[in-house]
């Protein structure tokens, strides 16, 4: 895992984590653990753009937000709004607290991130769309860890703004171990890996807005 993105997971996103998979977790911790989840994914990609480009002309929101979208209105989790281009950044995490959560509602939430990448780009073509899934690595078995993957990795990379249907500029896994830690079970160079993942994400919003604005 990169250090900036387990830097910013301890920080952030650590303490709002359950205790243990058996721990009571009340819908306000819920809240509070989603809203910590925007959070480290915009600390991330900002961390990662910088490198590129200052801060001063752009800036990550992450208090959520309804755009209009091709189909319908969508609230948007991360996002960089400009006046000239548009929506030109838009990322939804996802998080599955339990074995149960996740076996039942993984697809399902895919499905979702799909459909929100798709609504998006249909109206502003040169967003740069990102999924994130979230879950601790004992919510699934090590075969279902590699179904979810190989069928996440299909999904990126959306290279050509004129391809809408079902393709992000970046997706990443992100899962944790019994200590919260952040824990990664697969290649290193996987463009599902956090750091690889929001690294390439800053790198097309750079080329296809902010280098021309």
């Amino acid at each position: 895992m990169g250090p900036i993105e387990s830097e910013y997971w301890d920080k952030l996103v650590r303490h709002h984590l359950p205790e243990s998979e058996t721990a009571p977790f009340a819908k306000k911790e819920q809240q509070g653990l989603a809203n910590s989840l925007q959070k480290w994914t915009a600390h991330c990609i900002a961390y990662h753009l910088q490198e590129i480009v200052p801060e001063g002309k752009w800036k990550i929101e992450h208090q959520g937000k309804k755009f209009l979208g091709a189909m319908r209105n969508q609230e948007v989790d991360v996002w960089i709004w400009d006046e000239r281009a548009g929506l030109i950044l838009a990322a939804d995490p996802k998080h599955f607290q339990s074995q149960d959560s996740f076996r039942k509602n993984w697809q399902n939430g895919l499905n979702d991130l799909v459909a929100f990448s798709t609504n998006m780009h249909e109206r502003f073509p040169m967003c740069a769309v990102a999924g994130v899934i979230a879950f601790p690595e004992w919510a699934a078995v090590e075969s279902d860890r590699k179904k979810i993957y190989n069928i996440c990795q299909r999904s990126v990379s959306r290279e050509k703004p004129l391809n809408a249907y079902g393709k992000f500029e970046a997706f990443t896994l992100v899962i944790y171990n019994r200590a919260n830690e952040l824990f990664w079970p697969f290649g290193k160079d996987s463009p599902l890996h956090p750091s690889q993942a929001f690294a390439h994400l800053a790198s097309v919003i750079f080329e296809r807005t902010l280098s021309l604005l």
